[in-house]
C-alpha cells in the first residue's frame, strides 16, 4: 500500500490554527460571561442610584396611583410610608415586592416573574425600593456580551490566515532548499546554498552538503578509474589490430574463419574502450559547455550520409520527416554522438525491410530530435532499468549496453533531456526524443523546462 504524503506546512498550520482557536474561542467564552457580570453589576448601580434621587429629589413625583407600566423594560419604583400595608407611591401597581426585605438586593418572584429588588431605608423610615425584571437584565445583558463576541468571529478567521501567511513565509526558505536540491544530478552536484538559513537548518544542510561532496568524490573516482583504465586497454588494442592486419595475409584458409571472429572481437573491445572514453568525458564536470552554436540539421545530415550505407545493407529505410533550422550550444562531437548512437541503437534492432524516421524542429525554446523505427520496442518492465550501464535488453543482438547512456549523459550534460517510449497507435517501435535548449535559452536541468518536458512527456528509459 503506498504511504500517504503528509505536508508539514499543512500540518503546522491546521496545529498551530486548532490551537489558537481554542484559545481564542475560550477567552471568548470568559469575556461573555465577564461581560455578562459586568452588565449585572451596572444595572445594581443604577437600581441603587435610582433609589437614591428617589430618596433626596424624586420621591414627590413618583404617583400614588398607576395602572401600571406599559414598558416591561422600565423599572418599577415603590415607596412605602411607616404603617401602610400598600406602598404609598408606585409607578406600577401591578407589583408589590416585600418590604421587610434587607436593605440591598435581592431576587423577589412576583405574579410569576422574577425582579431583582433594591431595598432603601431613608431617614423618615420611608421604605423605597426599585426593582426591574431579572428577565429584561438577562437579555440586556446577553445582548451587551453577544456584541462583545463578534470581534471573535472575524478573529478567527484573521488568525487564520495570519497562521497560514506565517507558516508559508517561514517555509519558503525550505522550498529554495528544495529547488535547488531538485537541480542537484550527477552532471551538476553543486552544493546547497546555506545564505540567510535558519540556525536549525544548519546542520541538515551541511550533512546534505557533506553527503554531496562524498559523492562528487566517488563519482570522480568512478569517472578517473573508467579513463584510466580504457587509456590502458586502448594502446594494446590498437597494437594488438595492427598486428593482425599484418597477419591476415599469412592466414592459411581453413582458419579464416576464426581469424575473423577475432578481428571481430578485436573490433568490438576496441569499441568498447572508445565508448569508456566518450561516458567519462560526458560525465565530466570539468568539460566546460562551449558557447559556440552548433546547427543541428547539418550534424543529423551528416550522420544520416554516414549511417545509409549499413541501412542499405540491411534493407532499411532511413530519412527524415522535417528538418527544421536549429542551433544550439554544444560541440560537434557531443552532438554527434547524440544522433550517431540514436541512429545506430535504431539500426540494431529494427529488423529487415523496417525503417527510420528522423525529425528536428523547435518547441517552447528547445530543439526536439526524434529517431522513430519500426522494431520490437521495449518491454515495459525492462523500462526502468535500460538506462543502466550495460545493460541490454536483448543479448542476442551485438551491442555493449553503453550507447544510451553516453546520450543520457551528454544531453543532461548540456542541459536537455532524453526520453524513450514505445509508439502508440498500434505501431511497433520504439520513439527517441531528445531536446536541448536553442541558443541564447537557459539549460533546462535534469528534467528540462516545463514546456518542452511537457512536450516530451515519454517514459525516460533507454536501449543499449
Amino acid at each position: 500500500m503506498k504511504a500517504k504524503t503528509r505536508s508539514l506546512s499543512t500540518q503546522l498550520v491546521l496545529s498551530l490554527g486548532i490551537v489558537l482557536s481554542v484559545f481564542t474561542i475560550a477567552q471568548a467564552i470568559s469575556s461573555y460571561d465577564l461581560a455578562r457580570v459586568g452588565v449585572n453589576a451596572v444595572l445594581d448601580s443604577r437600581l441603587s442610584n435610582v433609589a437614591q434621587r428617589v430618596r433626596d429629589l424624586f420621591e414627590d413625583a413618583i404617583p400614588r396611583r398607576s395602572a401600571g407600566s406599559s414598558n416591561a423594560d422600565d423599572l418599577a419604583v415603590l415607596v412605602w410610608e411607616p404603617d401602610h400595608e400598600r406602598p404609598a407611591r408606585t409607578t406600577d401597581s401591578a407589583v408589590v415586592f416585600n418590604r421587610d426585605a434587607a436593605p440591598g438586593f435581592s431576587d423577589q418572584i412576583v405574579n410569576r416573574e422574577a425582579w431583582r429588588v433594591y431595598t432603601m431605608v431613608a431617614p423618615d423610615n420611608d421604605v423605597i425600593q426599585v426593582a426591574q425584571r431579572t428577565s429584561v437584565r438577562q437579555r440586556m445583558a446577553e445582548e451587551s456580551a453577544v456584541r462583545g463576541l463578534l470581534p471573535v468571529f472575524v478573529l478567527i478567521p484573521a488568525v487564520w490566515l495570519a497562521v497560514f501567511v506565517c507558516v508559508r513565509r517561514s517555509f519558503r526558505v525550505l522550498n529554495r532548499l528544495g529547488l535547488q536540491a531538485r537541480a542537484i544530478d550527477p552532471a551538476h552536484l553543486v552544493p546547497l546554498s546555506a545564505r540567510d538559513l535558519p540556525v536549525e537548518l544548519m546542520p541538515f544542510v551541511c550533512s546534505i552538503n557533506r553527503m554531496i561532496q562524498r559523492l562528487g568524490e566517488s563519482m570522480r573516482l568512478e569517472r578517473d578509474f573508467i579513463s584510466d583504465a580504457a587509456h590502458e586497454l586502448r594502446t594494446p588494442l590498437t597494437a594488438l589490430k595492427l598486428h593482425a592486419d599484418n597477419l591476415e595475409g599469412d592466414i592459411a584458409h581453413s582458419n579464416k574463419e576464426r581469424f575473423q571472429a577475432l578481428r571481430q572481437t578485436i573490433d568490438r573491445s576496441s569499441l568498447l574502450v572508445v565508448q569508456l572514453l566518450q561516458l567519462a568525458r560526458a560525465d565530466s564536470q570539468l568539460v566546460e559547455i562551449p558557447t559556440d552554436a552548433v546547427e543541428v540539421t547539418q550534424v543529423v545530415t551528416s550522420v544520416v550520409a554516414d549511417l545509409l550505407p549499413i541501412a542499405r545493407v540491411k534493407g532499411i529505410d532511413i530519412g527524415a520527416d522535417e528538418l527544421a533550422p536549429a542551433r544550439v550550444c554544444a560541440t560537434e562531437s557531443d552532438l554527434r554522438a547524440v544522433v550517431k548512437n540514436l541512429v545506430d541503437n535504431a539500426l540494431r534492432y529494427t529488423p529487415e525491410g523496417g525503417s527510420i524516421d528522423l525529425s528536428v524542429f523547435t518547441v517552447h525554446d528547445c530543439v526536439r530530435i526524434e529517431v522513430a523505427d519500426t522494431g520490437p520496442g521495449i518491454p515495459e518492465e525492462a523500462l526502468p532499468r535500460v538506462f543502466d550501464r550495460f545493460f541490454r535488453v536483448n543479448h542476442g543482438i551485438e551491442g555493449s549496453g553503453l550507447g544510451l547512456s553516453i546520450v543520457r549523459a551528454i544531453v543532461l550534460r548540456h542541459g536537455g533531456t532524453i526520453s524513450l517510449s514505445n509508439r502508440r497507435g498500434g505501431q511497433p517501435g520504439l520513439r527517441a526524443v531528445v531536446t536541448f535548449p536553442l541558443v541564447g535559452r537557459e539549460p533546462l536541468g535534469q528534467s528540462g523546462s516545463d514546456a518542452c518536458a511537457g512536450h516530451a512527456a515519454y517514459v525516460h528509459a533507454s536501449r543499449a
